[in-house]
């Protein structure tokens, strides 16, 4: 439809949707320096400022509100698992909760604190040690079980 405007004739757009969206700057980086936000329309397009937000700033404000927890696969792979089973979902869709062997956190352990002075760090390995073998006879007493 064309509306005239004064000696001008105006032509009448259809309405043009534009949805709010927050993303990292570097799609493509193995750690994101900056997050930005704006508005993009039904093709992607961005319109108007990209206001660029700090990603330390970003993930306080984000991950300061949700509580994660450890979760132990059966096969001994680690995994972080936060509170929000939608998040989860998310996360694991996405490929962002990496799974790490418990040996290899083991190992991780005492290479962190192998330089430390005995005093400070030989009651901690002990408490690992404790703690391992207990898992080990868990783990143990539950093939035994599963053998029966």
């Amino acid at each position: 439809m064309i509306k005239p405007f004064g000696n001008m004739v105006m032509a009448r757009h259809a309405p043009i949707t534009l949805t709010p969206f927050f993303r990292p700057r570097d799609e493509g980086a193995d750690e994101q320096q900056m997050y930005v936000a704006g508005f993009a329309d039904e093709l992607n397009e961005v319109w108007g400022t990209l206001i660029p937000l700090d990603a330390e700033m970003v993930e306080q404000a984000v991950l300061g509100h949700q509580t994660f927890t450890a979760w132990c696969n059966s096969d001994g792979r680690i995994q972080p698992q936060p509170s929000s089973d939608s998040l989860f979902e998310e996360l694991l869709e996405k490929g962002h909760l990496k799974e790490t062997p418990l040996d290899e956190l083991v190992v991780e352990a005492i290479e962190q604190g192998r330089n430390e002075p005995n005093d400070d760090i030989l009651d901690m390995f002990e408490t690992l040690h404790e703690r391992l073998v207990r898992a080990v006879g868990v783990v143990a007493d539950e093939i035994a079980r599963r053998r029966r």
